[in-house]
């Protein structure tokens, strides 16, 4: 009879811990989700001012970036004037556990777009344990890998992140895509 007990209390405990796992993942993914769907939102490119940018895709070592003026400033950029550099990029993560594929963290680094640049500047976690981090971006019908507003002809319409939490046969995928602002003041 006691072996019958804790075998379901086994059971129920297994299933509560993964049900809490499932949660705390989802919950990351939504975060992130928000922030840059927020930001996208409030992109802001102009040819006539070298300052905005929007900038997506693949570093020189091979690592997803976006890079980003946006009105959705924060307090974290210092003194808030309205609007904001933003880039985010995908890094290994130092804690990762010594395995077959080492996990990553995604970093965030926000600065006033019109002050001089912070040579303190650094950037911000905001999560690890990620095994995928993807930028596609939509313009006229097709959709690209990479994209850099000042050859590409400012913002393009849409962009799509995925990103992939955990790894191996924990990994979970998501995928959501942005609409950007029509708005490009002026170029």
């Amino acid at each position: 009879l006691l072996s019958t007990v804790y075998g379901v209390f086994a059971a129920v405990s297994n299933a509560r811990q993964k049900l809490e796992t499932e949660g705390e993942t989802y919950q990351l993914a939504r975060v992130v989700f928000d922030r840059l769907g927020r930001e996208l939102r409030g992109a802001y490119y102009t040819a006539q001012n070298p300052h905005t940018e929007f900038a997506g895709g693949i570093t020189e070592d091979g690592r997803p970036f976006l890079e980003l003026s946006t009105t959705a400033s924060t307090p974290q950029g210092g003194t808030l004037t309205g609007i904001a550099a933003v880039r985010y990029e995908l890094q290994p993560d130092p804690q990762s556990p010594p395995g077959e594929k080492q996990s990553q963290e995604l970093m965030r680094t926000e600065v006033p777009l019109f002050e001089a640049p912070d040579p303190n500047a650094r950037p911000d976690r905001l999560v690890r344990g990620i095994s995928e981090l993807t930028f596609r971006f939509y313009q006229k019908g097709s959709w690209q890998e990479s994209w850099q507003a000042q050859s590409d002809g400012g913002l393009p319409q849409l962009v799509e992140v995925t990103l992939v939490l955990g790894t191996g046969k924990d990994a979970v995928p998501f995928r959501s895509t942005f609409e950007l602002p029509d708005v490009q003041g002026g170029s």
